[in-house]
């Protein structure tokens, strides 16, 4: 009974590493990055998912990377104990193009080929370093080469390559061809009933390209559970297709509202997550240490008296100087933000640590205190033991001298800056 037990673990721990692969994928770096910024709390490195996506033809996924790390070493001594092991070149070289390394491929599969011109798993390998190291026209005849010697290799996928070979090239009625045979093969393949929608597209005939994406799409709706989340991946591409590919206008606006909406969820879930992933220091414990660091750090030269003329980004024309009865002034002392309305002080932010100085600009953080009506600070944070109360204690505090006016950008630290953290002021005569 033993040996059933353990061949379905066997099975389940395959399957499980199947899917991870399949399923995530590239998609850990996003994670990774997603975690960082919230960790941080720094919001504009979410601009780094734009290089990471950019940078996705050059940089492997964490999978190929890390399971590379336990392979490559081996095959590389293999390769240097037998110099006529052919499998091991061919391992290996397939490992590198797995690490998107193509140059270093087609050098262990030429050495290869040298051994064994005649191998059509060779030939094939080698069109897709060709192809991948932008040598589309050596590829597309190393594909052919292969195909010749044996046109059922991996279930006809020299022709898939060949057909991506012959987009780059721009030879659109061959490029349908090559996808067309390979369709005869794999007929569930999403990836290339997306190709053959932009070879149509490519050729002009936009009825054609219409018919194959929807086709790829409606066909991934029909897979098994396991077949959906391998071609997972191929399924958004031929989404994206609608947009890039067809123009189609529905699409392009579905595109922008998907991206409206994760950008406002990402800004709404910001203070959540980051409380989730911060520091292991507590925020009541740090709010009272900036409650101690209170007056031990200075505003320098942005110290004086300033008045608020307008809220939001900065603008050139500075507004009109505010008429007495709704004047609201800012008193930047040595060490705190005080602000007094009506004549009186109601509020101030003491700083506490300054992250950055600069001739033009100061980064600080700063504690909340509220003055109470006998002009003395409220020290009730020594009475309180509430983190959400602490959370909203700490500010983080920046100040930009521009040509007419100081910036100032207030907001909880917890919290991401926008347009309505900011106040302009002018300096008061």
């Amino acid at each position: 009974m033993s040996r059933p037990r353990s061949l379905g673990a066997a099975v389940v721990k395959i399957a499980t590493r199947a899917w991870y692969r399949n399923a995530v994928g590239y998609l850990g770096y996003y994670a990774a990055w997603l975690a960082l910024s919230y960790v941080i709390r720094q919001p504009w490195l979410l601009v780094g998912l734009v290089a990471l996506w950019l940078l996705r033809g050059v940089l492997p996924g964490p999978t190929a990377l890390f399971g590379a790390l336990s392979r490559a070493g081996r095959l590389r001594q293999q390769v240097e104990l037998n110099r006529a092991n052919v499998t091991a070149r061919r391992d290996l070289a397939t490992l590198y193009l797995e690490l998107l390394r193509p140059r270093r491929a087609l050098e262990l599969l030429e050495q290869g080929l040298v051994l064994s011109p005649e191998d059509p798993e060779l030939l094939y390998l080698a069109g897709v370093a060709l192809h991948r190291a932008g040598q589309h026209e050596l590829a597309l005849a190393r594909l052919l080469s292969a195909i010749e010697k044996d046109a059922r290799l991996r279930h006809g996928h020299p022709y898939f390559v060949a057909g991506e070979t012959l987009l780059a090239l721009k030879r659109w009625d061959d490029a349908i061809d090559a996808f067309e045979r390979y369709l005869d093969f794999n007929g569930s393949d999403v990836a290339a009933h997306t190709a053959l929608s932009r070879a149509y597209a490519g050729a002009g005939n936009s009825a054609a390209a219409r018919k194959w994406l929807r086709g790829g799409l409606e066909t991934w709706h029909g897979l098994p559970g396991s077949l959906k989340r391998r071609q997972f991946g191929a399924y958004l591409r031929g989404q994206w297709a609608r947009v890039t590919v067809l123009k189609q206008p529905h699409a392009i606006a579905a595109a922008i509202g998907l991206l409206a909406a994760t950008a406002y969820g990402a800004r709404l879930g910001y203070p959540v997550v980051s409380g989730w992933l911060g520091p292991s220091q507590s925020m009541l414990a740090r709010a009272r240490a900036a409650h101690k660091a209170c007056g031990s750090q200075r505003t320098g030269d942005f110290q004086g008296d300033y008045v608020i003329v307008g809220e939001g980004d900065p603008v050139e024309v500075v507004a009109e100087e505010p008429k007495p009865d709704a004047e609201q002034i800012l008193h930047i002392r040595a060490d705190r933000i005080a602000n007094e309305s009506n004549g009186e002080i109601h509020q101030e932010y003491c700083f506490s640590r300054v992250m950055k100085r600069t001739a033009d600009s100061l980064h600080a953080e700063a504690i909340l205190r509220v003055v109470a009506e006998d002009g003395r600070p409220d020290d009730f944070l020594e009475h309180t033991h509430s983190e959400e109360v602490a959370e909203y204690l700490l500010y983080d505090v920046r100040l930009d001298r521009g040509s007419q006016h100081v910036r100032l950008r207030l907001a909880p630290l917890m919290t991401p800056m926008d347009a309505s953290s900011s106040l302009n002021l002018r300096r008061k005569e």
